[in-house]
């Protein structure tokens, strides 16, 4: 959001606190000021031009999960934003079943729905089956350090684990900055104030390794995240051994499935245990089955719905199980497509706008088709050779061609280094003279060194290639 916000044109937000809390840190750490957040209550409706607004509480892994209920004059829709149905949630409220129920009875026109866990048929269980799991285990485990990943704003979890951490006679320590300032904003909104406050990292070294736990972000094994530093060695204040415990308190995102294996490798490598989903019951996902879904269809008895959330392949799965269950015009829809909702049956896809992937680079968001990216992929899959020529008035050599292409070879491998600088030398002296300018040279030397590189060693590189003319002979 702190990137994206300058591209709206101030763009009034709507949200509830704990939502707030995290925005305006998010919103500080980028330097962004004055902007309104405006709080939203329950059975409190509000009007943004000609809609009607009123959110209904929903049960997610995150304080105040909401849905939407969006009143218009031609008809009613029900947004559900992330859900699962959990009649004892250990943090904030279960559904408002009866909510729901009540706005049904004004007709739905449209509800537009989570995909995510499409493909389970029944439910993944309640966060109080992940606190008796981890009781089990931390009960167990005598020595050594317990360490967990989870997501971030999973503030239940965080519940769960310091909960358990406590039962055990274990202090708690956060390892991240997104962990740390969304623990921040729950204490803020009266979140997690029954447990015992969480230590500091720095003060957190000196306590024994068989009384601590240490929560970290990077669940999905990225790279710049806590779990990974810990794990490699660069985290100054703890260390990992084969007497810790790891667990991956979430669930595999897809396409992070390689950094996951790498992080998991890693700890086989120095003979650390580690606990995953798979093994045992360390995570319940926040969206809703099969089940849930019917149920949810039940209570608002929709005309039409629209799948949201998820890959495509959720989205269909998502389409069809609606229509075997009744729902008569579920609408199939990708990122981009445009939706008219009329009051009859003239519901159709009338447009599509271009989205793609952007890229955040330093400060700047940048659309991924972007040249630079392609320059960039290039050079990581390929490599990199950097050439300067240095020339006289004469069009001639004034030394060797000067070449630096450490991505492909290093200092050792001087034939190599030789080989190009014939090959170049050899094209200067027989194709300089003969083009009308040194653009369209540059051109054809960069293509040539390409193929030329390509048969001999079997990669395709990117060459940037200077010229330098010496003002006297």
């Amino acid at each position: 959001m702190p990137y994206l916000y300058k591209y709206l044109d101030d763009c009034p937000i709507y949200t509830t606190s704990f939502t707030a809390s995290v925005l305006e840190k998010k919103f500080l750490n980028n330097n962004i000021h004055n902007k309104k957040i405006n709080i939203l209550e329950y059975e409190k409706n509000i009007n943004i031009g000609e809609f009607n607004i009123e959110i209904v509480a929903m049960t997610h892994s995150i304080p105040e999960p909401n849905a939407i209920v969006i009143r218009t004059k031609k008809g009613n829709i029900f947004h559900t934003g992330d859900w699962k149905i959990d009649p004892t949630p250990l943090v904030g409220n279960p559904i408002n079943v009866k909510k729901i129920q009540k706005i049904s009875k004004e007709k739905i026109h449209a509800m537009i729905c989570d995909s995510t866990n499409v493909f389970e048929k029944i439910p993944s269980g309640s966060e109080n089956d992940v606190r008796n799991t981890l009781e089990k285990i931390f009960s167990e485990k005598k020595q050594g350090k317990i360490i967990i990943s989870c997501f971030a704003s999973n503030i239940a979890r965080l519940d769960t684990i310091a909960q358990v951490a406590r039962n055990n006679n274990r202090s708690c320590i956060l390892l991240g900055r997104s962990l740390k300032r969304i623990y921040e904003s729950a204490l803020e909104n009266n979140y997690l104030t029954k447990q015992k406050p969480f230590i500091n990292e720095k003060d957190g070294k000196h306590i024994s390794d068989e009384n601590v736990v240490l929560i970290c972000t990077g669940s999905q094994g990225e790279k710049r995240a806590a779990l990974h530093k810990l794990i490699n060695g660069d985290n100054k204040n703890f260390f990992i051994n084969n007497n810790d415990l790891v667990i991956f308190s979430s669930r595999e995102i897809p396409g992070n499935e390689q950094q996951i294996n790498n992080i998991k490798n890693i700890l086989r490598k120095i003979n650390c245990k580690y606990i995953d989903d798979k093994s045992d019951m360390v995570h319940v996902s926040g969206h809703p089955s099969k089940q849930e879904l019917a149920k949810m269809y039940d209570w608002v008895k929709p005309d039409i719905l629209i799948p949201v959330h998820g890959e495509f392949q959720h989205l269909s799965e998502h389409f069809d199980f609606a229509k075997n269950s009744g729902i008569k015009n579920p609408i199939l829809i990708e990122n981009g497509d445009c939706v008219l909702l009329d009051n009859d049956e003239n519901n159709k896809i009338v447009d599509k706008v271009f989205t793609s992937r952007n890229v955040l680079l330093g400060n700047r968001i940048l659309p991924i088709e972007r040249r630079l990216f392609d320059n960039s992929r290039i050079i990581n899959n390929e490599g990199e050779i950097l050439i300067v020529l240095i020339l006289n008035l004469d069009d001639m050599l004034v030394v060797r061609p000067i070449i630096s292409c450490l991505t492909i070879f290093d200092d050792k491998d001087v034939n190599e280094f030789e080989k190009i600088k014939n090959f170049i030398e050899l094209f200067v002296s027989e194709q300089l003279l003969k083009s009308p300018n040194d653009e369209m040279f540059v051109d054809l030397l960069i293509k040539k060194i390409r193929n030329y590189i390509k048969k001999d060693y079997g990669i395709k590189p990117m060459v940037d290639l200077k010229i330098i003319r010496l003002q006297q002979k």
